[in-house]
């Protein structure tokens, strides 16, 4: 269930969609029209606003400067070739001079995996005025502190390292790190201060100098976060007190002063170049005395502040950071929508601005994080030869990419909802006829393969729970976001060829064999034996029986924790906040208890309790404040985040009229579903699992400084059953739409297959794969009475590789994909790369069965989407070896077309080769092969 993996501020409270069923029109300007809104001297400010939003394209860095009307632009774009993701999230910090970003980005499957968000994140520096990108050569972590900056041009990065946490020091101005340390315990916040380093590290704020020796700076009643750096030698910060939360200020020397104290999430500090900006709408009550630097604006307290606080931002978002079932294309950036305030007045501002990625910025560019990589011995390849087969032989996971016969059917939301709502009864009984999807799998049934689980003390799974899961692992896909509902494609991934990001590195041994919409891994192993392989392949090909295997999954971890007495509030399966530690064990797994050592610790690990300082303390509900909270995932646990989805739900777009919709049914809370929200320190108490959060204390023996998880190993396990509230009172219950007599829903493919040849009868038609593949969409065939044509020949390909450790790979394939459509109902894609990045080429031949002799014209199908390139060069053999080139664009204008390629002589078996290298070749621009045609001349 993972990728790669790592936030600056709380989530935004969203201005613009709390209720999905209200769709908020679109602003139309990318500046500020009405200039008489700014305040006089406007036109000479220097104040920036930088933000940033991320869809299938990559995180875009957005700014917008004062003196220009706030008039928006793209900085850059970042993203990491060859990952398959649906969106890029992220955070920023601005320097001192508000001349760069610092910039921490990773796919959102990250979020997932605990190596993921603690050691998988990127991170970069842009130049705010060229849009320069600067990768830096080490992954750190997706925790909502990640990246800060100090007053100058100085930020730090951090990740953990063992017991202890590694703080990299960047130098934006240079684009480099400076400095590595490694500090003992957990150090949260850390950010640039003087000539050190400053930390929140258990109860107290920490100094750490150029040696990685920490000394206390002030001692506080809980864990310090969101540190922020004055011009006078002092730091401000927050403390959470209970339901309350103080804004502090410590100095250098260690002089500590409360300023104020507000609700939790009411007050917020933010800043930059030395000013400090305490934000809320009773900011300016709760904090009366102000050091030098600071101010207080009227606005919400998760705004995110320009560098001068001239102004303030209230929502950003594109619309489809919970999109599920929507598709959008996976090669266009989405319109983001912001909305703003301008502090000091009443005015609010609406902006749409256009990301626009610069095919020249090195945002595409693979990091230096990702080395060439480790390649351990590869599983024993099967008889087909991995350098050409458009499979993976040499693979780790039980069923391969790229296998015509072995394509995952993408479900709309609909179908997603009724599947799990009759699999949660038990129900899911729905017959697969042999062959389904152009498979070869006999007949089955998904609940048939995979039985409900009973649930030990009775009750079942409520259907949001499920939702929230599948929602949360894979946004609602069962093949990979390129297929659009109705579509066929390979299935969605996380670490299937170990590459941990890299589109360069292939690692068999460090496969994360993770498959569809649940995300199954358990049993999807090559050498597991766990499922059989008919078992394997339906989880692979069929949401339906994904979805069946995901459920057993999740109803196995409720029983493991039953007997081991865990129980939420009395341990009703029917109340969804009683799903909570099953949640945790399904994202993180369970530490059973030792047989030799009654005092070890066990249970649920660290990484998911909400205490842990990787989240910040002032968090709400997830999607409690509206669909912004979709940009930072990582602000929240994994319980959290499928509580707030089944609360909220995902979001579609309604064909019918165009607004934004729920995706499925939520659950139904008698008081809203944020007051059943536990406390976060719910889960930490020092006599269960030494843990405390409001009297951090030192565990006797240990080296590691007071903090909330007081084990040098982290090993904070918690395994007691756990009581927060009267769920008749205030937790949620399932709702259904669909009876489980109810038919599975329909779904029309936007882009279906060009089934007949219009070409004419005497055309020698070459398709991309085999006349034995069958284009099925589930149990339908759409070519039905159409198919006027078979193949006559072959299209094979060859594959670019590496030498990795003393072994041969092929990275090539990394971003060699399929899609259900196109001529026939199939056709292969990539992108183009420049010709000196030989481990990425793929070339396809496609090859008659006879020879072709006098003259004929040479006409290649292209599909109407996934196909861009304007540099797709042919090499075309006249059957005697002489080679003619043609140079063409596969930019249809979104229409199935053939195009001619021209007439040539031909003097024997002819041949035709496509290769993906290309002089403009960006990683961007993506090439299809589909069907090819030689059709004779008459003369």
């Amino acid at each position: 269930m993972s990728v790669l993996s790592l936030a600056l501020i709380a989530p935004l409270a969203s201005a613009a969609l709390t209720d999905p069923a209200d769709p908020t029109p679109a602003p139309k300007a990318d500046h500020v029209t009405d200039t008489s809104q700014l305040p006089s001297g406007w036109q000479k400010s220097g104040d920036r606003i930088v933000t940033y939003d991320g869809d299938g394209t990559g995180l875009h860095v957005l700014v917008a400067d004062a003196a220009d009307a706030y008039k928006w632009h793209t900085a850059a774009t970042l993203s990491e070739p060859g990952i398959d993701t649906d969106q890029w999230i992220g955070q920023t910090c601005v320097t001192g001079s508000g001349d760069r970003a610092v910039v921490v980005y990773a796919p959102r499957q990250a979020v997932n995996d605990q190596q993921g968000f603690q050691q998988g994140a990127f991170a970069a520096v842009v130049d705010l005025a060229d849009g320069t990108v600067t990768k830096l050569p080490e992954l750190v972590s997706l925790a909502y502190f990640n990246p800060g900056c100090g007053d100058g041009e100085q930020a730090v990065l951090t990740r953990p390292q063992g017991s202890g946490t590694q703080l990299l020091t960047v130098d934006a101005r240079k684009g480099q790190l400076v400095r590595q340390q490694t500090v003992a315990g957990q150090l949260t916040s850390a950010v640039p201060f003087g000539d050190r380093i400053a930390a929140a590290l258990g109860d107290s704020v920490v100094s750490v100098d150029a040696k990685g020796a920490t000394s206390t700076l002030a001692r506080t009643g809980g864990t310090p976060f969101r540190l922020v750096p004055d011009a006078h030698s002092g730091l401000a910060y927050q403390v959470p007190a209970g339901k309350k939360v103080q804004v502090r200020r410590v100095t250098s020397t260690g002089s500590d002063r409360l300023l104020g104290t507000g609700a939790l999430g009411a007050l917020a500090v933010h800043g930059n170049g030395g000013r400090v900006f305490v934000t809320g709408t009773d900011a300016e009550d709760a904090v009366k005395t102000l050091p030098r630097s600071w101010r207080t604006l009227d606005v919400p307290a998760a705004a995110e502040v320009s560098t001068t606080g001239g102004l303030a931002l209230t929502s950003v978002g594109n619309g489809i950071e919970a999109a599920g079932g929507r598709k959008a294309a996976p090669d266009i950036a989405q319109p983001v929508g912001i909305g703003a305030v301008l502090p000091g007045s009443d005015s609010t501002v609406d902006f749409t601005v256009k990301p626009k990625i610069s095919r020249k910025s090195q945002g595409a560019e693979q990091s230096p994080a990702l080395s060439d990589g480790v390649h351990t011995d590869s599983v024993t390849p099967a008889d087909d030869d991995p350098s050409t087969s458009t499979t993976d032989p040499d693979r780790a996971c039980a069923v391969t990419r790229n296998d015509p016969k072995l394509q995952s059917l993408q479900p709309s939301a609909a179908q997603v909802e009724w599947a799990t709502d009759l699999a949660v009864q038990g129900k899911l009984d729905v017959r697969r006829r042999s062959g389904w999807n152009g498979s070869e799998l006999p007949s089955y049934t998904p609940q048939g393969l995979f039985p409900s689980t009973a649930l030990k003390g009775g009750g079942r799974v409520p259907a949001q729970i499920m939702l929230g899961v599948l929602s949360q692992e894979s946004n609602l896909l069962q093949a990979s976001s390129r297929a659009a509902a109705g579509e066929s494609g390979n299935f969605i991934q996380g670490g299937y060829y170990g590459n941990a990001g890299s589109v360069h590195t292939v690692n068999w041994a460090a496969a994360d064999c993770g498959y569809g919409i649940a995300q199954v891994t358990s049993g999807m192993a090559k050498a597991d034996t766990t499922y059989t392989a008919e078992q394997q392949q339906a989880i692979t090909v069929d949401y339906a029986a994904n979805i069946a295997a995901g459920l057993q999954i999740l109803q196995d971890k409720w029983n493991q924790l039953y007997d081991k007495g865990l129980l939420v509030n009395g341990g009703d399966p029917k109340y969804l906040e009683n799903w909570w530690l099953a949640l945790w064990a399904y994202n993180s797994g369970f530490n059973l208890p030792s047989s030799t050592d009654a005092s070890a610790p066990w249970g649920l690990g660290w990484f998911n309790n909400p205490a842990n300082g990787l989240y910040p303390a002032d968090r709400k509900m997830f999607l409690s404040s509206g669909y912004d909270d979709a940009r930072n995932p990582n602000l929240w646990t994994y319980p959290e985040r499928v509580l707030g989805w089944a609360a909220y739900s995902q979001q579609k777009t309604d064909p019918a009229t165009g607004a934004t919709v729920r995706a499925f049914t939520v659950g139904d809370w008698p008081a809203g579903a944020p007051a059943a929200e536990p406390a976060h320190d719910v889960f930490c108490e020092p006599t269960v699992n030494d843990c405390d959060i409001s009297k951090p204390h030192k565990v006797e023996g240990s080296s590691q400084p007071e903090g909330p998880c007081q084990r040098d190993d982290f090993k904070c396990w918690w395994n007691q059953p756990v009581s927060w509230t009267d769920c008749t009172a205030t937790c949620g219950t399932e709702v259904l739409k669909y009876a489980v007599t109810d038919p599975e829903p329909k779904v029309a493919a936007p882009h279906p297959a060009a089934c007949a040849s219009t070409l004419p009868a005497n055309a020698l038609i070459v398709d991309d794969v085999p006349n034995t593949v069958k284009f099925r969409v589930g149990s339908a065939n759409p070519c039905a009475g159409e198919r006027n044509w078979i193949s006559r020949g072959t299209l094979t390909f060859t594959f670019g590789s590496a030498q990795q450790n003393g072994a041969t790979v092929y990275p090539s394939k990394i971003d060699f994909h399929q899609l259900g459509a196109g001529f026939g109902g199939h056709f292969w894609l990539t992108h183009t790369r420049v010709p000196s990045y030989t481990d990425s080429v793929v070339t396809g031949t496609w090859t008659p069965d006879r020879k072709v002799l006098g003259s004929a014209e040479v006409l290649v199908h292209l599909p109407d989407h996934e196909a861009n390139t304007p540099s797709a060069k042919y090499r075309i053999d006249l059957g005697d070896g002489t080679v003619v080139e043609k140079t063409i664009s596969q930019d249809t204008g979104g229409k199935n077309a053939w195009v001619s390629l021209g007439s040539y002589e031909f003097k024997g078996t002819p041949s035709v080769s496509l290769g993906s290298a290309t002089a403009d070749g960006t990683g961007d621009a993506s090439i299809a092969w589909d069907a090819l045609a030689f059709v004779p001349q008459q003369k």
